[in-house]
């Protein structure tokens, strides 16, 4: 009974986060109508204005997540620190003393996305 627990678990984590880097909340629902979205432009002027430090995507080498989230980062041109907690043990120190405790965890401008990453709020730090 226990496995089974663990991976039921699991497994409603695996689709929370496909979920919510997907754009959508638990129940399926766009998190943002595709009006509000920023075109191509509008992404690529934020990215432009994103300096050395001020984004820190905290991950791990094994993760899909984290893989996703570093695509689209760069994928639009967003400069970022990638902190690999696979490859460096100071990673998962600095993380966990933030209150992090999955990957990806997003540091941008000074606001943290504690709950992996989504685009539309990553879009809204780089907005304050």
């Amino acid at each position: 009974m226990p496995k089974l627990f663990l991976i039921l678990i699991l497994a409603g984590a695996v689709h929370l986060g496909w979920r919510h880097y997907a754009g959508t909340d638990v129940a399926g629902a766009a998190t943002v109508a595709a009006s509000t979205s920023p075109s191509l432009d509008e992404l690529q002027a934020l990215a432009r204005g994103v300096g050395p430090g001020e984004v820190v995507i905290y991950t791990t080498s094994e993760c899909p997540y984290s893989a996703q989230a570093r695509s689209w980062l760069s994928q639009y041109g967003f400069a970022y620190t990638d902190c690999n907690m696979s490859i460096d043990r100071r990673c998962e120190q600095e993380m966990q003393s933030y209150g992090g405790n999955g990957v990806p965890y997003l540091i941008v401008r000074g606001h943290h996305m504690k709950d992996g990453f989504d685009s539309d709020e990553f879009i809204a730090a780089l907005r304050r």
